[in-house]
């Protein structure tokens, strides 16, 4: 495919031919769109639902009832899960988190606590983001889809 387009001689004047080929523009905007569709898609799979509750984010005008607080405290020596004023510390095992304690300890939670559906993970800088994910789907696993990411050092704890 390919335009032309063609003057004619007339007039002693010199005639101009310009050939343009479409072909590698149409396949440029092929491969991009196929591109854009397919990171599309790929960014749909891997998002992840949390939720930060700030200081002034607004609220209900009633005081709520005491509602147990949980928290997930990741820090280099392992979690902690504090619960309301009872903290469980869970050291790591060698140089590997415990995940499968940490998802013991958060069922016994749920268990105690069925209707509680929201936890807070609070992680110090350091720490990397697979962690946090792993925490986070450990968390999940443990039946508490409410969660919430927050700074170790703001937390207060």
């Amino acid at each position: 495919m390919s335009v032309s387009v063609d003057e004619g001689g007339k007039g002693g004047k010199k005639s101009v031919n310009a050939d343009l080929n479409l072909v590698p523009y149409i396949d440029l905007l092929t491969c991009m769109v196929a591109f854009l569709l397919i990171t599309a898609v790929w960014s749909q799979l891997a998002r992840l639902e949390a939720h930060q509750k700030g200081q002034g984010q607004a609220g209900e005008d009633t005081p709520p009832e005491k509602q147990l607080k949980l928290v997930v405290v990741v820090n280099d020596e392992g979690f902690n899960v504090v619960a309301d004023q009872d903290q469980q510390p869970l050291p790591k095992k060698g140089t590997e988190y415990d995940y499968e304690k940490l998802a013991v300890e958060l069922k016994k939670l749920k268990d105690a606590h069925p209707d509680k559906t929201d936890i807070q993970i609070a992680s110090e800088d350091q720490i990397k983001f697979e962690i946090l994910v792993k925490t986070m789907d450990t968390a999940l696993t443990a039946r508490f889809p409410d969660l919430s990411l927050i700074d170790a050092g703001g937390a207060g704890i």
